[in-house]
């Protein structure tokens, strides 16, 4: 098992990753609420014995991610008496960390918050960074708050049962890393390709941990993003979350971010912010492993209308301009300013299928 512990403002992280590392869970003696996948079968007396916890099931997607689901869960942890010094444990996807973090936040000015993720997604990119937040109406991640978990818990036992389908989402964010942060992490996604989509244990608990390390690093120098550090990990995201909100949030965001990337790497080429071949190597890297680059690879239609009315929306927007991640190579990156014209001019391109 390997464990990483990581000191982010005022707070101590750690990080347990490998097979069996759920067990850690019983270490943890005060009382809790779990919240918890509801398609997560999973019996947890095993590990937590007589220990009291309040068990709460939510359905993964971005439905869940609203105010009356979050208003629902606080009020059965009133009922049930959780008080200030017990934990807030997400179990499950990026759907539970989410609305579990943005929950353990809030209820009684905080609690201490536990991210067991089960999908390779929420292992390296959603249970990391503390950005808890759920949706509204057509908007994306527009409530929400920086809150950083005490422990996260990667069982890579969880992996196991994952479809090929969910692994491919999780490997568009570690792609993300290897394109604008981690060029070792771009070698290793190449030399392990079928290592990595057979789930190879030794091979896996190696490309959590080097992506887990890669998104703490970041978010260590810039927790609240007051730096312009941390928008790095927005990369192909303000396409992407473009393209879901076309879709009313039908498309998963691994695809959507997938084809955001492409995207986004074609317009900061296009636009000489980076180097020729970045756009080339982007789509081989995800076509490696099966991800889609352009929207005719999504099962969805994307509303372009609502798409560039999500694009106006978007919290990275300043003035009529977009502050936005480029990798200028392989590995490397830099922070440009895109107008919002251009930007709009390409999104339109890019959902017509015209780049």
């Amino acid at each position: 098992m390997i464990n990483i512990t990581e000191t982010i403002g005022t707070k101590n992280i750690d990080v347990f990753i490998g097979r069996g590392a759920l067990n850690k869970l019983s270490e943890i003696k005060e009382n809790k609420v779990i919240i918890k996948s509801k398609a997560l079968k999973i019996d947890l007396s095993t590990i937590l014995g007589d220990q009291r916890f309040l068990m709460i099931e939510i359905q993964d997607g971005e439905e869940a991610k609203s105010l009356d689901s979050v208003i629902e869960i606080i009020q059965r942890m009133i009922n049930y008496g959780i008080r200030r010094n017990h934990y807030v444990v997400a179990l499950g996807g990026g759907t539970v960390t989410d609305v579990a973090g943005f929950i353990a936040s809030i209820y009684m000015r905080g609690l201490k918050l536990i991210n067991i993720p089960t999908t390779l997604l929420g292992m390296v990119d959603a249970s990391i960074g503390g950005k808890n937040a759920i949706n509204f109406r057509s908007v994306k991640n527009v409530i929400g708050t920086f809150y950083q978990p005490s422990i996260i818990i990667d069982d890579l036992n969880f992996l196991d049962t994952l479809p090929q389908e969910e692994l491919r989402k999780g490997l568009a964010e570690v792609i993300k890393y290897a394109l604008t942060l981690d060029y070792s992490l771009y070698t290793f996604l190449t030399e392990h390709k079928d290592a990595i989509l057979s789930k190879d244990p030794e091979v896996m608990e190696d490309l959590v941990s080097r992506s887990v390390s890669d998104k703490l690093s970041i978010v260590k120098e810039d927790e609240k993003e007051e730096k312009g550090i941390r928008i790095v990990l927005n990369f192909g995201h303000t396409i992407g979350h473009a393209i879901e909100a076309g879709s009313d949030f039908k498309v998963p965001h691994g695809y959507a971010i997938s084809v955001g990337m492409v995207c986004e790497a074609k317009m900061f080429e296009e636009l000489g912010y980076a180097e020729e071949g970045v756009v080339e190597d982007t789509i081989w890297l995800l076509s490696q492993y099966d991800l889609p680059i352009d929207v005719s690879k999504l099962s969805y239609a994307i509303d372009i209308n609502k798409a560039l009315g999500a694009l106006r929306l978007d919290k990275k927007s300043k003035d009529d301009v977009v502050i936005m991640p480029t990798p200028v190579r392989i590995g490397e990156w830099k922070r440009v300013e895109v107008p919002i014209e251009t930007l709009e001019g390409f999104v339109q391109q890019c959902l017509r299928k015209e780049v």
